[in-house]
């Protein structure tokens, strides 16, 4: 019986890392911080104000949690049914925060926007054809409306 040959360097996947999926995700949670607005030295007081500090979960930001390339995890997501819906929850949770937050004003819209459309399908659409009246039925042969 001839012998099974395998090409290529062996997989350095392992199951634990759609476990860690979960805990990088836990780990990158927005918080409020404290900044220093102003403060009177002489008359002792300070104001703060509270700012979101933003830690948006990524697969580029996975890959360097695990210190693997992200090409490698794209391999992975095609070999491992398990990982690839693991994995997928990291663009489920930046897709609804950048929704939501982006139109709570929380998170800057205008960046929101650029990673939703660039990463998860969102389009922005106009029409620039009937400037939004409607069109004369039918288009084509027949008697128009104009």
């Amino acid at each position: 019986m001839p012998k099974t040959v395998t090409r290529g360097r062996p997989t350095t996947y392992k199951e634990e890392y759609c476990a860690l999926v979960d805990k990088y995700l836990a780990e990158n949670q927005d918080r409020e911080v404290k900044v220093l607005k102003q403060a009177n030295t002489d008359k002792g007081y300070e104001m703060y104000d509270t700012k979101l500090k933003v830690k948006l979960p990524t697969i580029n930001g996975f890959a360097l949690y695990i210190d693997v390339n992200e090409k490698l995890l794209y391999d992975w997501v095609k070999k491992f049914p398990i990982f690839r819906k693991s994995l997928g929850k990291i663009k489920k949770e930046q897709e609804a925060r950048l929704l939501n937050m982006g139109l709570s004003g929380e998170y800057n819209s205008t960046i929101a926007k650029l990673v939703l459309s660039s990463n998860h399908g969102y389009k922005e659409r106009e029409d620039v054809t009937t400037n939004d009246k409607e069109l004369p039925t039918p288009i084509y042969g027949g008697k128009s409306k104009l």
